[in-house]
């Protein structure tokens, strides 16, 4: 039976990259995902190589025929979102589209009364497939200004999906994006667990509280790790309190470490765990199973 483990935090820098790279290793063999494409880190901690690439298209893109354009003007006032502007044309006024104003809304090619309005494909980004020592990886990268995020990470994890039915695997391990957000919820719906990292501070409690709102609204078990937890160990407490009122169990701590930056900046973090680190981190993973294997 497949089982999915999405791994999110109310904000960044929780370490929730650093947690999915780590239980890469525990794993035993799962399609690994980095949901988080406005930002993907997955593949900057665990060593891989890339087996296919895919051209994503997020969204449609106004394009005008300036041959068929009558240069009325309708299209520049009906568009809310600004994507139209004037040039001159042989001594003539014209008008053409802005792709990066655009949002593929169509309203201007409904509206305009010479039909010189065409929506093409648009390119977002791209998404990948790639293989490393614990399982392929399914990463992506949106581009610059780019909108739709919650699509691609939607495309994402089908494509991990097929992964696990084409390579006979059961589990996907999800690095998701932090916040609230559309991607965020595209990382979670329909998962079998949700967990959630956080820090011990007043941004990380808060951001983990609202965090917890949106998987209650999504009828998600979830489980809360500490990390960092020894820098204000007073902040426990209440971080427990808040997950048990919204009905997630409160799982265990892992302690900072300070060498994780220069570990992760020379990809050895995966491969060369501090003992310390990696014993409270097979703990929480341990807490995760019990939860998908109830």
């Amino acid at each position: 039976m497949l089982r999915q483990v999405s791994v999110v935090s109310g904000k960044g820098g929780t370490g929730k990259t650093s947690l999915t790279a780590l239980w890469s290793t525990l794993a035993h063999g799962a399609v690994l995902v980095d949901a988080d494409v406005d930002a993907s880190n997955l593949p900057l901690a665990i060593a891989h190589t890339e087996r296919e690439r895919h051209v994503y298209v997020g969204r449609e893109v106004a394009l005008v025929n300036e041959r068929l354009c009558t240069a009325c003007g309708l299209c520049a006032e009906v568009c809310r979102f600004g994507a139209f502007r004037t040039v001159r044309r042989d001594g003539g006024t014209a008008y053409e589209v802005d792709p990066l104003e655009c949002e593929g809304c169509t309203l201007c090619k409904f509206v305009c009364p010479a039909d010189a309005i065409t929506m093409l494909p648009h390119e977002s980004g791209e998404w990948f497939v790639s293989d490393t020592a614990y399982g392929p990886l399914v990463h992506a990268r949106l581009g610059v200004a780019e909108g739709n995020s919650g699509k691609l990470v939607t495309q994402v994890r089908r494509t991990a999906e097929d992964l696990t039915d084409s390579e006979g695997r059961s589990l996907i391990l999800i690095d998701g994006p932090p916040g609230i957000g559309c991607q965020t919820t595209a990382a979670l719906t329909g998962v079998d667990l949700a967990v959630v990292v956080t820090e011990p501070s007043a941004s990380g409690r808060h951001d983990m509280g609202r965090l917890l709102s949106v998987i209650e609204r999504l009828r998600l078990r979830a489980i809360v790790v500490l990390n960092k937890a020894d820098l204000a160990p007073d902040q426990q407490g209440p971080i427990e309190r808040l997950a048990a009122q919204h009905g997630a169990r409160f799982v265990g701590t892992v302690p900072f470490v300070p060498e994780l930056p220069r570990l992760l900046s020379m990809g050895a973090l995966v491969a060369s765990p501090p003992p310390a680190l990696m014993l409270a981190v097979r703990s929480a993973w341990e807490a995760a199973l019990e939860c998908i294997g109830d």
